[in-house]
């Protein structure tokens, strides 16, 4: 059982800077590989997800999803919904007062977790050309809350 999935948490090794392609890397080798859709982090980011999904049941739905990952992994990240669709999603590793390996594994299994967008976020951020892992837009008109 590797150290993430114990619970325990992985500093980066001595010497390795905590550059996007190395974190991603590393990451990517504990966990057996990343989807092509796997953003990379810009350097000085936390990992985690922001999003807006089109309806309040949804990001409820979401935060379900996350429970077994960070259950699994013993590494439990900062949840939040807020405007009753807004799913943020915050990992860091308070035990040593930063990031560790163990964020950026669970980073990489929330990436695989399917979403349902607001159609209207999805699209402002495909016209940054910001990659959404796991995007389905939801249908016109699909959204309710309040």
């Amino acid at each position: 059982m590797s150290a993430a999935a114990a619970g325990d948490a992985v500093p980066l090794p001595p010497g390795v800077p905590p550059t996007a392609d190395a974190l991603r890397a590393t990451s990517c080798s504990l966990v057996g590989g990343c989807s092509a859709d796997t953003p990379l982090v810009p350097e000085g980011d936390l990992p985690g997800l922001l999003a807006a999904v089109p309806a309040w049941t949804l990001a409820v739905d979401f935060v379900n999803r996350v429970v077994p990952i960070a259950e699994a992994e013993g590494h439990h990240p900062d949840l939040h919904i807020t405007n009753w669709r807004d799913v943020e999603v915050v990992l860091s590793t308070h035990a040593i007062g930063g990031l560790s390996l163990s964020d950026f594994v669970v980073a990489v299994k929330l990436d695989s977790l399917p979403v349902t967008y607001s159609p209207q976020w999805l699209k402002k951020q495909q016209a940054a050309g910001a990659a959404v892992p796991g995007a389905a837009a939801a249908p016109a008109g699909g959204g309710g809350g309040g």
